[in-house]
C-alpha cells in the first residue's frame, strides 16, 4: 500500500550513486509499497532530498507532483501557457497549482469557494511574486457558467483531477470547449470504464488524454519538482501528519475516504 515515500537509505543491491545514509525522496513501483517500516525502491525512482524540505514534506511530493510535471509535459506547459487546473485544493490539483505558477504560467483553478483561501493562503502561493492565478467556486453556478461562456477557446492545457475520482464528476464534456483549437491539450487522470477502454483501445477523441503517472525517469522529474518549488518557495502542503501505527492508519484513510483532503496525507514512521 502506497507509493511515496521519503527516508534514509539503509542498502544498496547496485552499482548506483547512492549510498547508505543517504537521504532520499520519490516513489516506490506498483509492486511494492510505501507505507511500512522498509521499503524496496529502483534508484531511477527516487532523488537525493534537498535539507530545505523535510522528511515528512518531500514524501509528500511523489505521485501528485510527478503527475502534475507529466500533464505539464503533455500539455507544452511552459512561462506564460494558460493553464486551467481543476479539482484545485486536492493533492494532485494543489500540485499542479503550485507547479504551473512555479512555470510562470498563468493559471486558473476550479474549487469550492470555501477552499479559496487555503489554495493562495496556506498552500504558500500569496506569498510568492507577479503570480498570475484565477480561483472559480463549481458550487456558484453563475460564476461557473460565466466563466465557461467567456473562455471558449482560451487554455493551452486543462489538468483535470476531479473528473471519474468517485463521485460521478464528469468536466471533460463541458470543459473541452475551453482548449484552444488544435493546440490545446486535456488531460485527465482519473476515469471511468469508458474511458479507460478509449484509452487503451487508442480512441480518445483529439486533444484529450487520459494519463498514468510514468515510471520512466522520475528521478530527472523529481529533481525538477524540487527547482520548481525552491524558486518559488513553496512547499507541499500536508493536511494531515500521522505515526504510523494501526489506529492512525485507519484513521488516515477514513479521512482520504472522507473526499475532504485538502494536500497531502503523511505517515511518519518515526
Amino acid at each position: 500500500v502506497g507509493f511515496d515515500v521519503s527516508g534514509v537509505v539503509e542498502r544498496v543491491c547496485a552499482t548506483t550513486d547512492f549510498s547508505v545514509g543517504d537521504n532520499v525522496f520519490g516513489r516506490v513501483g506498483i509492486s511494492s509499497g510505501s507505507l511500512a517500516d522498509y521499503a524496496i525502491v529502483s534508484t531511477d525512482r527516487v532523488a537525493k532530498k534537498p535539507e530545505w524540505l523535510s522528511f515528512d514534506e518531500a514524501a509528500a511530493i511523489g505521485v501528485a507532483y510527478l503527475t502534475g510535471v507529466h500533464a505539464f509535459k503533455l500539455g507544452s506547459v511552459k512561462e506564460g501557457s494558460s493553464v486551467l487546473v481543476i479539482g484545485a485544493s486536492g493533492g494532485c490539483g494543489l500540485a499542479g497549482i503550485q507547479l504551473a505558477v512555479a512555470m510562470k504560467a498563468n493559471v486558473v483553478g476550479i474549487c469550492s469557494g470555501k477552499n479559496f483561501d487555503f489554495v493562495c493562503g496556506e498552500s504558500g502561493i500569496d506569498q510568492m511574486e507577479n503570480v498570475n492565478l484565477e480561483l472559480v467556486d463549481y458550487t456558484d453556478d453563475k460564476a461557473m457558467s460565466e466563466f465557461k461562456e467567456k473562455n471558449v477557446g482560451k487554455f493551452d492545457c486543462i489538468y483535470d483531477t476531479a473528473t471519474g475520482s468517485g463521485h460521478g464528476e464528469n468536466y471533460v464534456s463541458s470543459m473541452a470547449k475551453l482548449l484552444k483549437d488544435v493546440t490545446g491539450e486535456y488531460v485527465q487522470i482519473n476515469g471511468g470504464i469508458a474511458t479507460l477502454m478509449r484509452y487503451f483501445t487508442g480512441t480518445m477523441k483529439p486533444q484529450q488524454n487520459f494519463f498514468f503517472t510514468s515510471d520512466e525517469d522520475n528521478q530527472t522529474d523529481l529533481v525538477e519538482i524540487t527547482r520548481l518549488l525552491k524558486s518559488t518557495g513553496v512547499k507541499p502542503h500536508i493536511d494531515l501528519l500521522k505515526p504510523f501505527d494501526a489506529e492512525s492508519v485507519a484513521e488516515g484513510f477514513e479521512h482520504l475516504k472522507g473526499r475532504r483532503t485538502k494536500g497531502k496525507i503523511v505517515f511518519n514512521m518515526e
